[in-house]
């Protein structure tokens, strides 16, 4: 097939694009499909809020709305489904787009925990092929690319210590030392796999509590990684900063460091000052990244080539959170067993 005849068919049929849970994140990437993918449709929306629900599908043009995700899957209307409902949802709903046969961009996390995750692994390689991709969005920010380029390059020889800092704001209600694991510093655990290019086999977790009274919660998470090769890391997330949204990494290798700078606003000197803008939260942080993500994800649904951050990497990533609430419950270091990754993975 020639270039010029693939991308007449591309254009004029384009992927049509179900997404379940359309509000903040969902229906960014909603509108990130509709406006920033040439070779997507949006042609479906759900979400149990009406009023969400219409402005989102008005905006993207989508003819089918639906209350009902099931229903959204089944639709013969829909070939790939993006799914942005909340976390305890993820695992059920990616079982049944693999069960329909529909590639899937699930949000992070897979699941809720590992255990769960792993019945999403099951499915998917009894069916023979990739069809999830995870939301793990750095891996298409241009900071983080940048860093991951010149590790890979071995330009600073072995890479030795990964450093994650990840500051965010409150909404002034207390989270549990599980939500902020599975879905704040998740990402963290993850871009310390990706960058590193190493398996973690070990945390040591330490929090402060939103409230004295609260030991069940976590303002602050602290995270010591050892990696299967020796090298070490530390994942410091902070969900009350009190300041903006921030996040970034730090590369040590043998011979020199790499660093994002996330802060992409102008500096300003001004009476004896100096100051720049941060963000207010991930959407603006990771604006970019956002639609790369979904344009790659497209990408590889129209040529048929899975491609991005796997279910593999998502069960994973729950394996060491999932170790990590319990070194923070127990005070102590947990050791973890990477099981042997099914073929269909690579």
């Amino acid at each position: 097939m020639t270039k010029a005849v693939e991308e007449t068919i591309v254009s004029t049929n384009p992927v049509r694009i179900g997404v379940v849970g359309v509000g903040g994140m969902g229906g960014r990437h909603a509108r990130n499909l509709a406006r920033e993918v040439a070779a997507a449709k949006v042609t479906a929306v759900m979400d149990v809020d009406v009023t969400t629900l219409a402005k989102v599908g008005d905006e993207c043009g989508a003819d089918l709305r639906f209350s009902d995700a099931n229903a959204l899957i089944a639709h013969a209307d829909v070939d790939a489904v993006l799914i942005a409902a909340p976390d305890r949802f993820h695992a059920d709903l990616a079982k049944r787009c693999i069960a329909a046969g529909k590639p899937v961009l699930c949000e992070k996390p897979l699941a809720t925990t590992a255990a769960e995750a792993r019945t999403v692994i099951d499915a998917e390689v009894a069916g023979g092929k990739r069809l999830v991709q995870l939301g793990f969005m750095r891996e298409y920010d241009p900071a983080h690319v940048a860093v991951k380029r010149i590790c890979d390059s071995g330009e600073l020889g072995r890479v030795l210590v990964f450093r994650g800092m990840h500051n965010g704001l409150s909404d002034g209600r207390p989270r549990t030392i599980e939500d902020v694991i599975t879905n704040s510093a998740i990402h963290d655990i993850h871009s310390a796999r990706w960058l590193m290019d190493e398996e973690i086999v070990r945390v040591y977790a330490s929090v402060i509590p939103a409230a004295a009274d609260r030991p069940d919660t976590a303002r602050f998470v602290f995270v010591q990684l050892h990696f299967a090769d020796g090298a070490l890391g530390l994942v410091d997330c902070n969900v009350d900063s009190g300041y903006g949204y921030e996040v970034d990494v730090q590369i040590t290798g043998e011979r020199g460091m790499a660093e994002t700078n996330s802060l992409c606003s102008a500096g300003v000197r001004q009476s004896n000052s100096r100051r720049q803008w941060v963000e207010d939260n991930w959407l603006q942080r990771f604006d970019t990244a956002y639609v790369a993500e979904v344009r790659e994800w497209v990408n590889s649904i129209v040529h048929a080539q899975p491609s991005g951050p796997s279910a593999w990497d998502g069960y994973v990533s729950m394996l060491v959170a999932d170790a990590c609430i319990r070194s923070a419950k127990s005070g102590a270091a947990v050791d973890i067993e990477i099981p042997a990754r099914p073929e269909i993975y690579g």
